[in-house]
Parts: C-alpha cells; sequence; structure tokens
C-alpha cells in the first residue's frame, strides 16, 4: 500500500513560510519593475534639469532595484526588502537636499514604510521601529530641513512632478496594503483548513465532523430525511503497528482513507473520528443502503493487500451501522453504531453489524 500522492501534496502545500514567501514575492515582482522604471525616466529628467549628481543617483538606483529583483527570485527576499528600504531613503534624503521637498520625492518613504513591515528576518519590534523611522524622515523632509542646493529649470512643472510622485507613491502603498490583505485572508482560509481537516489522511477531523453531524441532523430533522450512520474500525490495527512501524501504519490509514473515500457517495461526508475509526455520515440512505455500500469495501482492500509487498495479511474492516430514528439524537445514533461495531470486533471482525437488528453477517 502506498500513501495517496493527492494527501500529501496537500499538506505539503501548507508550509506558512512558503505562503508568506509566495505573498511578498508577488508584491515585489510588482513594486520593483515600477520602481526601477521610475529611476529609469528620472535619469534624463535630471540631466536635462542640470542636476547630473541626481542622474548618477538614478542610475544607481536602476541597478538596486533590478539586483532586488534577482535575490529575490533568488528566495533572498528579506535582504531585497532592506535593499530596497535603504535605496528610497538615500535616494529622498539626497533628492530632498540637492532640490527641496517641492517635487516631492520623499513620499516614496511613506510607501516604502508600509512595505518594509514585510522584513521577516527581523523581530517585531525592529521592523516597527524602522517603518517608524522611515515615516519620521518623510515627515522632516516634507516640511523642508535642507535648503535646496539647485533649483530646478522647470521649476513651473513642480506641483505636476509633486502630484506624480504623490500618486505613484499612494498607488504602491495601497497595492502593498491589498496584497498583505490578500496574505491575511488566504492565512486564516488556511487556518481554517487545517482546523477542519486532519493532517495525515486529508479527511474532515472529529471537530469539524461534529458539525457536519449536526447540520445533517438539523437538515433531516426537518425535511424527514433519512440519515444513517456508519462507524469503521481497521481490524488488528495495533498488530499492524507493532510489527511493521508507524510508517507502515500511517501508509494503511491513509490508504484505507482513499479506498472508503472512493467508495461513498459524494453527497456523503467520511471523517477520521479518532486513531483507526472512522465515522461514515450517509445523508438520505438507510441502514440496508449502508450495507449494500460497505459490501463493496473489503474486495477493494484486498486487490490493495494482494499489490502490497509489505504486509503478510489482508487489511479488514469492521463496521457498525446506524439508522437515525426521529425520536432520538444523533448522539444517540452514533453511540448505537459504535455498539453495533463493537458486536462485529466480538464476532470475529471483518463483519457489518445492524444496530437495528444486531444481526453479524460477513463482509
Amino acid at each position: 500500500m502506498y500513501v495517496n500522492d493527492g494527501v500529501k501534496q496537500l499538506f505539503q502545500t501548507q508550509d506558512p513560510s512558503a505562503q508568506t514567501d509566495s505573498h511578498r514575492l508577488q508584491l515585489i515582482l510588482f513594486i520593483a519593475p515600477i520602481a526601477a522604471l521610475v529611476h529609469f525616466v528620472l535619469i534624463p529628467f535630471f540631466y536635462y534639469t542640470g542636476v547630473a549628481v541626481l542622474a548618477t543617483l538614478n542610475v544607481l538606483s536602476v541597478l538596486i532595484w533590478v539586483y532586488g529583483i534577482w535575490l529575490s527570485k533568488h528566495n533572498r527576499i528579506n535582504l531585497a526588502i532592506q535593499l530596497f528600504s535603504c535605496e528610497v531613503l538615500l535616494h529622498s534624503v539626497v533628492v530632498s537636499y540637492y532640490v527641496g521637498p517641492d517635487p516631492g520625492f520623499q513620499y516614496y518613504l511613506w510607501a516604502m514604510s508600509s512595505f518594509a513591515v514585510m522584513d521577516t528576518s527581523c523581530s517585531r519590534f525592529r521592523v516597527f521601529i524602522s517603518a517608524v523611522m522611515l515615516v519620521l524622515i518623510f515627515a522632516l523632509l516634507n516640511v523642508g530641513v535642507f535648503e535646496p542646493v539647485y533649483e530646478l529649470t522647470l521649476s513651473e512643472y513642480l506641483p505636476y512632478i509633486k502630484l506624480a510622485n504623490m500618486v505613484i507613491a499612494g498607488i504602491l502603498s495601497v497595492f502593498a496594503i491589498m496584497i498583505m490583505r490578500g496574505f491575511h485572508q488566504s492565512q486564516q482560509a488556511e487556518l481554517k483548513e487545517l482546523a477542519a481537516i486532519d493532517s495525515l489522511t486529508g479527511l474532515f477531523n472529529r471537530r469539524q465532523g461534529g458539525v457536519l453531524l449536526k447540520q445533517a441532523y438539523r437538515l433531516a430533522l426537518r425535511n424527514q430525511n433519512q440519515l444513517t450512520i456508519v462507524m469503521a474500525d481497521i481490524d488488528r490495527f495495533k498488530q499492524i503497528n507493532d510489527r511493521y512501524g508507524h510508517s507502515v501504519g500511517d501508509t494503511v490509514l491513509c490508504q484505507v482513507a482513499e479506498t472508503l473515500q472512493n467508495s461513498i457517495r459524494k453527497s456523503d461526508a467520511l471523517i477520521r473520528w479518532g486513531g483507526e475509526e472512522f465515522l461514515i455520515l450517509l445523508s438520505d440512505a438507510s441502514a440496508r443502503d449502508a450495507e449494500k455500500l460497505l459490501a463493496k469495501i473489503s474486495p477493494r482492500l484486498e486487490q490493495l493487500y494482494a499489490e502490497n509487498e509489505v504486509l503478510e495479511f489482508p487489511v479488514t474492516l469492521s463496521f457498525g451501522v446506524a439508522q437515525w430514528q426521529p425520536d432520538e439524537s444523533i448522539e444517540q445514533t452514533i453511540m448505537c453504531a459504535d455498539d453495533a461495531l463493537y458486536i462485529s470486533k466480538q464476532e470475529g471482525r471483518n463483519r457489518i453489524t445492524l444496530a437495528e437488528s444486531r444481526v453479524a453477517e460477513s463482509v
């Protein structure tokens, strides 16, 4: 028996750090090319306006942003974020020193503050201090702590240049926040899924199973539909673990779970109830319907055993079946199915026992 690849892949993709890096890379690949393009356009702008030193600075800035993109694609995202933060800080301070706050290049510090908080290599306190420092430096530059060294030749266009910088910086901030918001929502969805799914088999866990059972009970009570509970247990599972080890035991659990999942209808629910025990919730089905369905499972398990190169005996299941009655709670139905399962175990295993008749039949 082999663990279902889909089950393994489902939980291999739930690595939180990988999800975090994916979202941060998405943000960088959106912002960095725009930033590099803006700096590239500023090279001829500052050269034409007579501030050659700032044109040279923007050549360096373009190289930094391109290098940062390369770092990000090679899984060095934190270093790229730190490099970007230093570049924006240096660029804003130098430009404000030479031409003053009127062109509005200091507004990129504001956008960078929302971007810098995504550096996961530092403590929260350090990241918070770094972001606050960027905002404070922005405030100081914005009020004009430096007397401009140069006066731009296109001074009549300064309001438009400032407006353009404010809009670009604002849009970058909005996109950074939106991507972080999307990351937060995806984390919430992942946590919700992990809270409902058994990490080994990929089935609903007992907690989520309780929710599904209550929902099915209310629906059956309202519509007077049939509802059947099946308790299933792997026979001699402790012997499998003791003889072959827990890794083989886990493989058996996953393969049995897959077999059960493939045997029930899409409208039914399969729950890992605990250990080697499973609960099957059959909606709009009688106990006899469940019995017919379960009778098909044993041949499938025997086929898996025939393909197995480790186990020396076939894996079998014992079942207890109870049909819900309108005058009882869903908890009582589960207890009846559990009692029927106990009878199957006592009478030789590999059996189906119907709680209503207490008659065991060989699978």
